[in-house]
Formats: C-alpha cells, structure tokens, sequence
C-alpha cells in the first residue's frame, strides 16, 4: 500500500499553539512594551538635541560677551576710560530690548544707525561714558558675528570711587548683576565696566543672565616699612 506523509505548516511549528497555516501575531502587552520602549528613547534624543541646541546658544553668547570685554581693553588704551551702551539693567536697557526677545522667533538683526546700538542722542553722565557722541556698541564698533544676535546686550561702565574730580567719581549702580559681581564693600577701582547679556531661550519671558566684569585698581608704590624685606648694604 502506498504511503503518504503530510508535513507541519512551518508557520504552525514556528509558533507552538498555532493553529496550523497561521502565524502567530503580537499580543496588546507585546505591543504596548514595544511602544513604551519608542517613547523613553524619542524622549532620550529630544532632550540631547535640546541641551546640544541649547549649548550651541551659550557659547555664542559667551563668545559676544568676550568680543565686547576686549573692546572694552581697547576702548580704554586709546581714550583713558570705559564706554557704555546704558546706565541701567534690566531687560528694558538692553539692544536689542528684552522684550524684543522674548517675543522674536529666532535672530535679531542688529542696525548700526539705531538708537538703542548709537545712544547718539544721550550725553556723558554716570554710569554712562563713551568719547564725544560714540557710546556704547558704536564707539566699541562692536557687532555680534553675522549682524544678528539671540539676546540682548548692554555694557555699563564708570570711573570709579577714586576719580580725579569729586563729580565723576561713582561706584557700580545698586543693581542684581551689579552685586553680585563687585565687591560689596571698599572698592577703590579707578575704571571699571561690566557688561551682561539677557536671554529666553524658551521664549516665556524668564530671562537667563550672562555677565563679565572688569575693573583697574589704584597701584600702591611703597617701600616695606618693618624693614624685612632690605638690600644688603
């Protein structure tokens, strides 16, 4: 008599239980692992390129901030003082305004013949010095690379409590960033600037705060008096 062997579905012996001639497909807790796995790492990839784009943000802050403290240097070699952009801080004081970037969907450009970047129109007084009508970012002939910035910048600056005559001499102005970069008390600088720049990266109105300050002091010229520290004769 003649034999004749049927062989197992392959689909039905890949998956035991099958029914045979069909597969055995994922089950719902299968598939919700598999979905719950794809959110944690889309939430692990997002949060790197955030804190990748938000770095990148920084150190072209910290660059510009850098680029106007060694203006500042320049400024002072070649007219005797420190310039400044405003006499004021806060978010009201800065070019571009604050408000400008909170509200700007991206860069700002920066206009050379603006006010808020010539301060033309304000006179020498305290907390503001530049040489003749130059003040501020124009008389630093300061521009942020690409003629455009994410934040708003200002530079304040003085002559200190120890200035030739009476009338010029001040102190940095009471103000948040001010006290947290000076001395709190006896400072005797003679010139001195800092210069700060406000962003929201997040656009929510909360600004993060990047500062540099700098100041000379008067240079003591004196002999050791207890007579330690003497030449041979």
């Amino acid at each position: 008599m003649r034999r004749v062997f049927i062989t197992r579905n392959s689909a039905f012996s890949a998956g035991r239980g099958s029914t045979p001639g069909f597969s055995r497909g994922f089950t719902l807790i299968e598939l919700m692992t598999v979905v719950t796995i794809l959110g944690v790492l889309a939430a692990v990839a997002v949060g790197a390129y955030t804190r990748q784009v938000r770095n990148a943000k920084k150190t072209e802050v910290l660059a510009n901030v850098s680029q106007i403290t060694l203006r500042q240097k320049n400024f002072l070699a070649v007219a005797g003082h420190y310039a400044s952009s405003t006499n004021c801080e806060g978010p009201g004081c800065t070019y571009p305004l604050g408000a400008d970037v909170s509200t700007a969907d991206g860069v700002i450009p920066w206009d050379i013949e603006a006010d808020g970047y010539t301060s033309a129109a304000a006179g020498d007084g305290e907390f503001f010095r530049g040489g003749g009508n130059l003040h501020g970012f124009d008389a630093l002939r300061f521009m942020p690379e690409g003629g455009h910035s994410l934040c708003g910048y200002a530079t304040i600056s003085g002559h200190g409590t120890d200035a030739m005559a009476d009338e010029n001499a001040d102190e940095p102005p009471d103000g948040t960033l001010s006290n947290q970069i000076f001395p709190e008390e006896n400072f005797y600088a003679r010139d001195w600037f800092y210069t700060f720049a406000l962003c929201d990266f997040d656009q929510d109105t909360t600004y993060w705060a990047f500062t540099s300050a700098h100041y000379t002091s008067d240079v003591n010229f004196g002999t050791d008096d207890t007579q330690t520290y003497m030449e041979n004769e």
